[in-house]
This record gives C-alpha cells, sequence and structure tokens, in this order.
C-alpha cells in the first residue's frame, strides 16, 4: 500500500505532496495520537490522519483492506486516564484508573454496539466494526463525501426557507425517534455536528457518551452553546429524548433564521425566544409554534419527543382545515356533476314537487299539534317570548375546556407581560425584533400574530413585536455629568455618541462639557452618532 496517501486514504503513485489532496507524506503524527501508517485488526486497517478528537478519543481516516474502501477509526482514549508515547501503538492507562477507564470502556462498548445494530437508518453513518487493541477499544464506520452544516447554510446566503429545510429535517427526525426508541441518546445535536454529503443528505455526526454531554462528570463537558438544554448544566438534570428534542430544535432555528437561540442557561430568566422579524414573515405559523415549543427552557413546557415534532412540523390545523372543507367541496361539487333525477313515469316532475311540499307541511302540522298538546307551558312561554334559564342553557355543549381565545396584547408593556406568565399560561410568547413606532412607546407590544379574539388550543404561540420607541427622539441632558453616565443615557435613547476632548475653565476634567453641534432637547433620529465634548480642565 505504498501508493496511499495517508491524508485521503486515495492512490497517488507514490507522490510526497498529493495531487489530490495536499497532504504531505512526511507529516509526524504526535502523542497522544496513533502514528501515520498504524496497522489494527492484523494489518487490516490502515491508519490515516487524525479528523478530530474530544475528551473522549480521536477519529482517523482509515483504510480497510478487506472492504477496499475509506473508513473512519474512532479511537475510545480518554482524556485524563490514557497516555501514549511518541510513535508507540500501546496505549498506558493512568496508575489509579484502572477501573474508572474500565467500566467507562464497557460503556462505550454497550453505546456503540447499540448504535451498528441501527444500520437502517439513513441519517447516521452505519459501523461496520468494534474491537480492542492496545488497550483501548475502536470502531469504525463508513466515510462519506461532506461538507459542514455550517458550510452549507453559509453557501446559502445565512440561512435557508422552510421548504428547503424539510427534506434535510424530516428524515432526520426519523432517525432521532428510532435511537431514543433503543435508549441511545445524542445530546449534542448542533450545526457543529451536522455534515451535508454529496447526495445531499443531511447526516448526525459526534456521538458520544452521557458523560461527555452533562455537567459534574470526570470529563470537562463539551456543552454546544445555544443548542444545550437547561438541564445538561445541570449535575441532576435527567437527559432524556427531550434533551435532544432542544438541541435539534435550536439547529433547526439556526437553519431558518441563521442564527443560533440565546444560551438555554441566560433564557432561563424569562425564557423568551427572539425571531427576526424579516424571519418570522415568511415562516409559516405553525413552524413558528414548534420552534417554540421545542425550545423551552421549562422540560414540562417544551416537545417531548420526535414524534410530537414531527407531527408539529407536519402540517397546521388551519392548513389541515382548508383542506378538508377542500375535499369536502370537491366531493360535494362531484355528487352534483354526476348526478341524474330519475325520471316518475307518467307524472310531469313539478307535480311531484308540490306533492313533497304539502306532504312535509302536514308532517310539520302534525308533530306541532303532539307538541303542544303534551307541553302547553312551553308553549306558551315560546308565545309570551320568556324561556326559563337552566344550569344546561348557560353552559353550551360544545365548549371545549382546551380552548382559548386569544388575548389582545397590543399596547401592554413585553416586560411586565413576560413577568406575569408562569409556566401554566395560556399561551407562548415569542417576540421578534423590535421596530420603531411613532404610536408605542418604548418597550410596547405594537402588533402581534395570532390577532386578538381568535380561538386557539391552550399553549398558542403569540409572537409580537415589541416597539423602539419614536424614530426621532430628544437629546438628553448631559452637561456636567461623567462620560460614562452620558454615554449610557444616550445609548438608553438610540443614540450613538463619540466623544472629542475639548479644555476647559469651568468644567472639571473627565466630565461632559455638552454637544458639539447640538443642544439638549434636539431631536435627531434614532441609531444617530452623536459627538460630546469631554473636559481635559483648565487650558495649561
Amino acid at each position: 500500500m505504498a501508493q496511499l496517501c495517508l491524508g485521503c486514504m486515495q492512490k497517488n503513485n507514490g507522490e510526497k505532496i498529493c495531487p489530490i489532496c495536499g497532504f504531505n507524506r512526511d507529516t509526524v503524527q504526535n502523542a497522544p495520537f496513533m502514528p501515520l501508517g498504524t496497522e489494527l485488526q492484523e494489518g487490516n486497517y490502515i491508519v490515516g490522519k487524525k479528523l478530530s478528537n474530544n475528551a473522549e478519543g480521536a477519529k482517523y481516516i482509515g483504510y480497510s483492506k478487506t472492504m477496499g474502501t475509506t473508513v473512519v477509526i474512532s479511537e475510545f482514549m480518554p482524556a485524563g486516564i490514557c497516555g501514549r508515547a511518541n510513535g508507540k501503538k500501546k496505549v498506558v492507562i493512568r496508575s489509579g484508573y484502572e477501573d474508572q477507564y474500565q467500566q467507562l470502556n464497557e460503556e462505550f462498548l454497550s453505546y456503540y454496539r447499540n448504535i451498528a445494530r441501527q444500520r437502517e437508518l439513513t441519517s447516521i453513518a452505519p459501523i461496520f466494526d468494534i474491537f480492542s487493541e492496545n488497550g483501548v477499544s475502536y470502531t469504525v464506520s463508513e466515510y462519506y463525501d461532506s461538507i459542514p452544516f455550517t458550510e452549507y447554510i453559509d453557501r446559502r446566503s445565512g440561512s435557508i426557507d422552510w421548504n428547503t429545510a424539510r427534506p434535510l429535517f424530516m428524515p432526520l427526525i426519523t432517525t432521532l425517534s428510532a435511537l431514543h426508541a433503543s435508549g441511545i441518546g445524542h445530546y449534542a445535536i448542533s450545526p457543529e455536528n451536522l455534515v451535508v454529503t454529496s447526495s445531499g443528505k443531511l447526516r448526525l455526526t459526534d456521538f458520544a457518551l452521557k458523560e461527555l454531554r452533562q455537567t459534574g462528570s470526570f470529563f470537562t463537558p463539551e456543552l454546544m452553546d445555544g443548542c444545550a438544554a437547561p438541564e445538561q448544566y445541570k449535575e441532576i438534570g435527567v437527559l432524556d429524548e427531550a434533551t435532544d428534542v432542544y438541541g435539534f430544535t435550536a439547529t433547526l432555528f439556526y437553519a431558518l433564521t441563521g442564527r443560533l437561540p440565546e444560551n438555554s442557561n441566560e433564557r432561563k430568566a424569562d425564557g423568551k425566544l427572539s425571531i427576526p422579524t424579516s424571519v418570522f414573515k415568511r415562516l409559516p405559523p405553525h413552524i413558528v409554534s414548534a420552534l417554540s415549543g421545542g425550545l423551552q427552557v421549562q422540560k414540562l413546557n417544551r416537545i417531548a419527543t420526535f414524534e410530537e415534532m414531527r407531527t408539529q412540523l407536519s402540517s397546521a390545523p388551519t392548513v389541515k382545515a382548508i383542506q378538508n372543507e377542500a375535499n369536502r367541496s370537491a366531493i360535494q361539487s362531484e355528487v352534483a356533476k354526476n348526478y341524474t333525477p330519475r325520471k316518475k313515469d307518467g307524472v310531469p316532475g313539478f307535480v311531484w314537487g308540490i306533492l313533497t311540499v304539502l306532504t312535509c307541511l302536514l308532517i310539520l302540522l302534525g308533530v306541532g299539534i303532539y307538541w303542544i298538546t303534551n307541553n302547553p307551558d312551553s308553549f306558551n312561554s315560546f308565545i309570551s317570548g320568556k324561556q326559563e334559564d337552566t344550569e344546561e342553557d348557560s353552559i353550551p355543549a360544545d365548549v371545549d375546556p382546551d380552548l382559548v381565545t386569544i388575548p389582545d396584547l397590543v399596547g401592554q408593556r413585553y416586560d411586565d407581560l413576560v413577568a406575569k406568565i408562569g409556566t401554566g399560561s395560556d399561551y407562548v410568547l415569542i417576540k421578534t425584533e423590535d421596530e420603531i413606532s411613532d404610536k408605542y412607546e418604548q418597550g410596547m407590544i405594537k402588533s402581534q400574530s395570532p390577532e386578538p379574539g381568535l380561538t386557539a388550543k391552550k399553549g398558542v404561540t403569540i409572537v409580537v413585536t415589541v416597539s423602539m420607541g419614536s424614530a426621532e427622539r430628544e437629546l438628553p441632558a448631559i452637561a456636567g455629568q461623567s462620560v460614562e453616565t452620558a454615554v449610557r443615557a444616550l445609548n438608553a435613547q438610540g443614540f450613538v455618541a463619540s466623544g472629542i476632548y475639548v479644555s476647559s475653565d469651568t468644567v472639571e476634567a473627565g466630565k461632559v462639557i455638552g454637544y458639539t453641534s447640538h443642544n439638549a432637547g434636539d431631536k435627531e433620529r434614532y441609531g444617530s452618532t452623536v459627538v460630546i465634548q469631554i473636559s481635559t480642565g483648565p487650558e495649561p
């Protein structure tokens, strides 16, 4: 195999610099990673360059002589427990940690054997082999051409629409649902751990033991900022399917908006989720609702399973209703179109019509006489226009206790509203980007969707736009203030402060003299840059 490049595992005619991938044949791979060209399983696998590593171990590009193909070789070598000398294959277990390594190694083998059984799942790489050698354990999985998901999004102007995201993410939901049904969690779903294959499929990478995905274990946890659920920051937090739902939803949020949600620890106080207005306007309402449900910081309020997430993402209730109504109308039209009235032999059609009407009138008259005879009191009440109230009449029979009326939030202060909403609220609040408004003060809700008065299921997502205040703002009085105080006052009004230093006989050094070309009370547009004069004291 002298012709094989250890950087890409392609035959390159023994070139020192590979013409395919640019890898230098003389590169040295230092400890603790395996030396280039290391052979495993009696020479079946050849180890190439390191692809990635974390606290659990390292991944290498490799070659399988048996299969005649490129593979990925993962080595379990937990940091802080194992070590390797330069140029050596053998791994040394740190003294005093033998029992801990043995326990972790058994977990590693059990975890990946379980994953290896899921060969039919299309959104993960199939595992071909699992074995132990050199004092540690290895897995061998499929290698495929791909690009990082982050690069895929960058190539598409920083975000994608739902129609593009749907065929990418829905198969991933199927895979994740099947994994959790088999007791397998990932707990690090994020844009960094997804790739897009050359065939346009999304694949999940970088599985790892649960100890690496939660605070409080032996390892320094690798938590994906913006994608890690709140329970992963707790030593006693329970990681389950809802944990992966959070990471999946955060990744979908990134794909649709071009940015990750705020860190879940920072969102704990009020749980609010901000969606850019431009994105919100082009997302179907049921997708916004699914994003909100999957990113709830309180696990009890979060979408709990991937099957539930699939249902939420599949179609909106309003769309279903429209489709059902359209189907009914189409059926009725088809029936009407194909309906041919039967001919009554010997009797004209209009005669049959008159006889039918007379028969109905006679039947109704008979029923009416019978009812009046048996219900005289009710007949008298009906004639007089009075009707007794009953408990049954006061509560409509068709009222659904799970339905709520959308409240009118426009004109209310957003921060006050967030403070009032508890875990048992009838609705979930999402804020889009703030907008300028001459009608509503800064911090007040200027619009909402859905509109107030509509009926919806409890837990409905209400998206609001909050006012940034008027476009024209008054410049605050800043003379004599410290620079920090003056800048804070200007920023609060939406201005950008810039300063110049000027000598002054009346204002002490470090204090603000005033504006360069404005006066307090003047009006400028939101976001304008305002120059202030800062005193250097009397001129020498």
